[in-house]
């Protein structure tokens, strides 16, 4: 589902924090959000989230912009198919409100603050078909003004992100950059700096002198940009040359507004801010130009929800009420108060005020107005089906999937993925319908049964794109530049391009990594943030991934695509080993090398070297598979030529089930390519890892296994006694192999059933 987010602009303030705020919880759990605004402060925060922010000029009522902005809005709407806009302020919804009468398209509003609804200022509010409203108050502004339908109000909230809002917050570099003095008794304000909004800023800057008398060591920090800072800021000056110290601070607008909570001792403000502050275990003081409720206690809790933590209604804001109540909270002698209005504060975010009730609302609300329910009466369980409701849903996207990986190469492990992949989807839904980006589009729709695309035919791309409801990049090592930059570029400008194109992308099964390049490192971070599911092969790139994206990402561990793949008969598998040389009752093992920069100057002797000693002392075959003929065949030819009568060449091209099934039948297995050794492992056969990339110590550290060496510095010696162990101890391997074995195939189940929950 997509949903715009239309409001005025995206600096400092209640309102705007609750967009953002709203914005990131929605993409959290999988609805694809925009926003549009005239830009802020906070658009790097959405982008960084992987939420597309549009700059339309939303916050001037001149008719030369507002008829600019509506026509910018109208192009965003259709070409980007939105399911559902959403506005937040007086211009975003008069324009959204005329172009739905154009267009029919589901339009629902927040309600964040009264308006004048005198003539003409009435004729330009439109609160759509359904409405959140941020309080009671506010809810009943609807209903008596506009004559709104009680049935089509919701009273949601500021919800408050508790995990950023914390009094563990680091607010050190805001520290060191504002010079705050050490040991200090430091009172916050934030608001937005309007005259409209800034009138207990003025009060507190008058009650500054007062305070200071009392607490020497005094600080006073305001927060927040707008029309009135530069006012405020005289009167800062003005204050702190009379005082003959610097006892004011002011900032401007900021968005690292956790910190500056953090850094309080008391919190002076409205709003969101103040439930911000009252997140991070600080005493609030609520106070704005609304009116006064003062400490926030459990007497003032009633009054503080229904006004929405704005006051309106109460008494004014005086020098005199803000002096009295701070110098309570700050007097040495009341330690255990001011310590329980900050835990009763904290609590009182905790139970009243969470991202995850304000994104249920929202959800409710765009439930209700797509199934025509009433919004206080839906579940939020119904959004499960909610795609058959939408006209940008099933109908209009005839390719289910379209599939980006390495694939047309001839080479096994890729191959094995796709073969499992599609395998997989067309179990859950046989009629699914996919198309496979591949270098031999012919070949793959004959071997697959699918639809092919050249993956270089960008325009054949782009059309398909169009019509596609999800791209599946991956498995394999897509994101990675340690083969090639261009590589990583083409990955990556395909989940672009989808995006662009409207479709879903899932990051599918994909290792992660090594990216070396800073500028890789950003394009890398843009596009996945903005995928709609990734889940990671294994824990190796999590931890990679993490690195680039931050902790608090959202992807999931699963496993190799291969774990589910299904082995041929074994009839087929002996006849491709019969044609090798290995007859009837002979045992082997099996290796597979590549070419690589780093191999040891003399690889393929010692290879040789060590296939010829253990199939003598053995009495094995070594069996030598090219995983990717056109890369691999060199290499093995010379090793079986330097080997003599003890090897033999794997030559047919065989598919990814019979060499998995070859794999099975060995009685160890030596691999350097990836898939040799998830073969290995898939068929509970022991296992002696070549390594040259992570992406190897990957598979071989959960087994717990020490059979791995450098490909830069082969040891002969070394890899004849792993071999003789193999072979001494194989059953007692294969069965640890065979529990890792287990899970990991479940795991990699658990790609395809997410798959399908964002089909």
């Amino acid at each position: 589902m997509r949903v715009l987010m239309a409001t005025m602009q995206l600096d400092i303030g209640g309102a705007e924090t609750h967009i953002v705020e709203l914005s990131k919880e929605l993409a959290r759990r999988g609805i694809e959000v925009f926003v549009a605004s005239n830009g802020g402060a906070y658009v790097g925060e959405l982008e960084e989230a992987g939420i597309t922010h549009f700059d339309v000029a939303l916050h001037n009522k001149k008719l030369g912009s507002m008829l600019s902005a509506y026509k910018r809005l109208e192009r965003i709407i259709l070409d980007y198919k939105i399911d559902v806009v959403h506005a937040h302020a007086r211009i975003p919804g008069f324009l959204c409100g005329l172009l739905q009468k154009k267009y029919g398209f589901r339009f629902v509003t927040t309600a964040h603050w009264v308006f004048n609804t005198r003539f003409p200022f009435n004729l330009l509010s439109n609160w759509g078909d359904r409405s959140l409203a941020v309080s009671d108050d506010i809810k009943n502004y609807l209903i008596e003004n506009y004559g709104s339908d009680p049935d089509d109000i919701r009273v949601t909230i500021n919800g408050v992100d508790m995990e950023k809002f914390s009094e563990d917050t680091d607010f050190s570099d805001v520290a060191k950059e504002f010079k705050f003095g050490k040991d200090k008794t430091r009172i916050v304000y934030v608001s937005r700096m309007d005259t409209d909004r800034s009138f207990a800023a003025h009060k507190l800057i008058e009650a500054t002198p007062e305070l200071l008398k009392e607490f020497p060591n005094l600080e006073v920090v305001i927060v927040g940009g707008g029309n009135d800072l530069d006012k405020i800021c005289e009167e800062a000056d003005a204050t702190n040359k009379s005082l003959g110290q610097r006892v004011i601070i002011t900032t401007g607008g900021r968005t690292d507004i956790n910190k500056f909570a953090a850094s309080a001792d008391v919190f002076v403000g409205v709003s969101r801010a103040a439930l911000e502050a009252m997140a991070a275990k600080k005493p609030a003081i609520i106070a704005g130009n609304e009116g006064y409720i003062g400490i926030f206690d459990e007497d003032k809790l009633q009054v503080s929800i229904d006004t929405n933590f704005c006051c309106r209604g109460c008494e004014m804001t005086t020098t005199e009420a803000l002096c009295s109540d701070i110098k309570k909270i700050l007097d040495p002698k009341n330690q255990a108060y001011k310590n329980h209005l900050g835990e009763y504060s904290q609590e009182t975010v905790k139970n009243y005020y969470s991202v995850k009730t304000m994104a249920d609302d929202a959800l409710k609300m765009y439930i209700s107005i797509i199934k025509g329910s009433k919004i206080n009466e839906v579940d939020p369980a119904e959004f499960q089906d909610i795609e058959k409701y939408l006209p940008h849903g099933n109908s209009n996207r005839s390719i289910d999937v379209l599939i980006s990986g390495y694939y047309g190469f001839h080479n096994s492990g890729d191959d094995s993925i796709l073969s499992s992949i599609i395998n997989g989807l067309k179990a859950n839904c046989p009629t699914i319908k996919i198309v496979v980006l591949s270098k031999n589009p012919a070949e793959t729709s004959n071997l697959y049964g699918v639809e092919s695309i050249d993956r270089f035919s960008f325009g054949k791309i782009f059309k398909a794109l169009l019509k596609t409801k999800l791209l599946i990049s991956g498995g394999g090592s897509l994101i990675q530049d340690v083969t090639s930059s261009k590589s990583l570029y083409y990955y990556l400008s395909i989940m672009h391009l989808a995006k662009l194109c409207g479709s879903k992308v899932m990051v599918y099964a994909n290792g992660i990594g090594p990216i070396t390049k800073k500028r890789n490192l950003r394009l890398v971070k843009n596009a996945v943030n903005k995928a709609d599911m990734v889940t990671l092969r294994d824990k190796a790139s999590r931890t990679e991934l993490e690195k680039i994206l931050g902790s608090d990402f959202t992807s999931f561990v699963t496993a190799d695509p291969v774990f589910a793949l299904e082995n041929a008969e074994e009839s087929l598998a002996k006849a491709a080993l019969k044609k090798s040389g290995i007859k009837g009752d002979n045992e082997f093992f099996a290796v597979a090398v590549r070419e690589w920069k780093q191999n040891d100057k003399h690889f393929e002797e010692k290879i040789a070297e060590f296939c010829r000693r253990t199939s003598e002392k053995h009495g094995l075959k070594a069996l030598i598979i090219p995983m990717q003929k056109g890369i691999d065949k060199k290499i093995s030819e010379k090793i079986v030529s330097l080997c003599g009568e003890t090897c033999c060449l794997l030559e047919e091209d065989l598919s990814p089930q019979i060499i998995l099934t070859i794999t099975s039948q060995a009685k160890f297995v030596v691999g350097m390519r990836l898939h040799t050794l998830i073969y290995a492992v898939k068929n509970n056969v022991p296992l002696i890892a070549l390594d040259y990339d992570p992406k190897v110590s990957a598979v071989m550290e959960p087994l717990d296994m020490l059979f791995s060496q450098k490909v830069e510095s082969i040891d002969i010696k070394e890899l004849c006694s792993f071999a003789d162990e193999i072979l001494k101890n194989r059953d007692a391997l294969s069965k640890k192999i065979k529990e890792k074995s287990q899970q990991y195939s479940i795991l990699a189940d658990k790609n395809i059933e997410m798959t399908m929950e964002l089909l």
